[in-house]
């Protein structure tokens, strides 16, 4: 008996392995716990808010350039989307991604990977970043037909939002540029938004007035002042 979980460790616990049989016991230890009531297995849908900092950039001679980090974020937000992490409860996705990366390390070290690659640290983590984004794939594969059950339907159509508020997520908006995030009960909409005239910076709360169906952009506006009679 012994022998045998001996041997299970030895080939679990190998070159690319090691990352995916770490989270894989992870995972265990979660499960156990959240099943005798010491954690909670936590199926509430989070609210992801990939805000990035501006980013500086020394040149060699001494000048600094600025990186847009709306682009950043935009990009990132894209790519964490399309993945549904944060679509759906955080336990579920990663539970499913667990076993799809340790499944997949432990199927390609064991059946390919072996014959051709030493074990060693450099190709160990390129065949670890290659199985994560195998994995990757396979949990947006398998967590696509959940949106439905998690991820509000596409009700927030122009009828429902126009009238309410959002928040300005780039520099500033304009009347030719700007996204903003309208939060709902899942994760936030990012939506494409012009301005009526003025120029808001980010972060400012602004109210929604119409919608060009053909665009799909929405007009916003600046919120009237408390103080305004």
């Amino acid at each position: 008996m012994s022998d045998s979980i001996i041997d299970l460790a030895n080939r679990m616990f190998v070159g690319p392995l090691w990352p995916a049989s770490i989270l894989i016991c992870l995972l265990v230890v979660y499960t156990i716990l959240a099943i005798i009531g010491l954690v909670d297995f936590g199926f509430d849908v989070p609210d992801v808010d990939l805000d990035v900092p501006d980013v500086g950039v020394d040149l060699p001679d001494g000048e600094m350039i600025s990186v847009d980090a709306d682009l950043l974020q935009g990009l990132g937000g894209a790519a964490v989307r399309w993945t549904n992490f944060g679509r759906i409860p955080i336990v579920l996705w990663g539970g499913i991604f667990s076993v799809a990366f340790w499944g997949i390390s432990y199927w390609l070290w064991h059946s390919f990977d072996s014959a051709r690659y030493s074990p060693d640290w450099l190709p160990s983590i390129l065949l670890s970043i290659r199985n994560f984004v195998i994995a990757t794939g396979i949990t947006k594969a398998i967590t696509q037909p959940m949106l439905g059950y998690f991820v509000d339907p596409p009700s927030y159509d122009e009828s429902r939002m126009v009238g309410g508020t959002c928040e300005i997520t780039t520099s500033e908006a304009t009347p030719e540029f700007g996204q903003a995030k309208f939060r709902t009960n899942a994760a936030p909409l990012l939506l494409n938004v012009r301005t009526d005239g003025a120029h808001i910076p980010k972060g400012t709360e602004v109210r929604i007035v119409g919608f060009e169906k053909q665009k799909r952009i929405y007009i916003v506006t600046n919120l009237p002042s408390e103080t305004a009679s």
